[in-house]
């Protein structure tokens, strides 16, 4: 039997799929998004296809909905891409990541709903990393990106307006398997080794790459908790991109010989123009959602169920 109602938006996403395909059996949802991968399943009570820039559709949605909790994964991820349209509050990533979120924070106030908002470590600049819950957002010491100051707008927007009904989760380069409509990292990775065409990897950025089963099952126990605030959901020990791919492609490739990679540097990376600017030193801390009672995993076990969740599907 469902234990709560919950209002999906963004249900086609990376993450977002993952956590119906997860828990849809637990809760009851409904969901709107641009298309219905859940169609001819039993994981949806109800679902709509809307724009998330449709302002009049998203609080209709809200308002007519009896769910407790609004769960938004909508966002314009790629950051090259949204580099692109960087400072155009016209665009379709200012109107998705920010202006959107506003209608859905608003709304939720209006009919008392509590809104689980997923943002990113992209909120931060990237120079003083890992981060805490409590340290601060926004271009403090250098610039950010079109997408991480888009999301980092959002927060602000849903911290202002429903205080005391929000719980913002933050994640890092999110990583899953078996998801054909969008790609990671981490598979990104396994391909162009397997093609002998992986690029250099940084040896020099501190990031928190996570699997998806960690983000979804942290998520899950944050609304059974009724949790409130700002929560990290990342692996626990920041790695750099090339220690990551080293220990990915060795369970992949456990036969390999010594697998080598090329090295870069994410400085001179962040010089390229028309490329949004990666965070140097970044990364998330963990402690407080450790703290209450959900452990994060480390990246070798997180590399493990990743590969046998591969493994299994293939």
């Amino acid at each position: 039997m469902a234990e709560t109602k919950l209002l999906i938006l963004g249900s086609s996403s990376l993450v977002g799929s993952h956590f119906i395909e997860t828990y849809g059996p637990k809760y009851e949802i409904c969901a709107l998004g641009r298309r219905n991968i859940f169609e001819g399943t039993d994981l949806l009570a109800s679902f709509s296809t809307t724009d998330i820039q449709d302002e009049s559709k998203i609080r209709e949605a809200i308002k007519l909905s009896d769910a407790r909790v609004v769960i938004n994964y909508a966002a314009e991820t790629n950051v090259d891409l949204c580099e692109k349209e960087k400072n155009d509050k016209d665009g379709r990533v200012y109107s998705t990541n920010t202006r959107a979120v506003s209608w859905i924070a608003e709304s939720c106030k209006e009919t008392d709903k509590i809104l689980y908002h997923i943002s990113t470590d992209f909120v931060f600049d990237g120079t003083q990393g890992p981060y805490s819950e409590t340290d601060e957002t926004g271009p403090i010491r250098t610039d950010i990106g079109w997408y991480g100051y888009t999301k980092y707008l959002a927060e602000k927007l849903v911290i202002e307006r429903i205080p005391n009904s929000h719980c913002i989760i933050r994640m890092s380069y999110p990583y899953r398997a078996n998801f054909e409509l969008k790609t990671d990292f981490a598979r990104t990775i396994l391909n162009l080794f397997q093609r002998q065409n992986l690029f250099p990897l940084f040896t020099d950025q501190i990031f928190s790459p996570t699997l998806v089963d960690d983000i979804t099952a942290a998520t899950d126990y944050l609304i059974s908790n009724n949790a409130r605030g700002i929560y990290h959901v990342a692996c626990k020990d920041p790695t750099t991109p090339f220690d990551f791919a080293q220990k990915l492609l060795s369970v992949f490739y456990p036969n390999t010989d010594a697998i080598r990679l090329k090295t870069a540097s994410i400085l001179d990376f962040n010089k390229i123009q028309g490329r949004a600017p990666r965070p140097v030193k970044g990364g998330l801390r963990t402690d407080k959602i450790a703290n209450v009672g959900f452990p994060p995993r480390s990246v070798e076990d997180a590399i493990m169920d990743f590969h046998r969740q591969t493994v299994q599907s293939s």
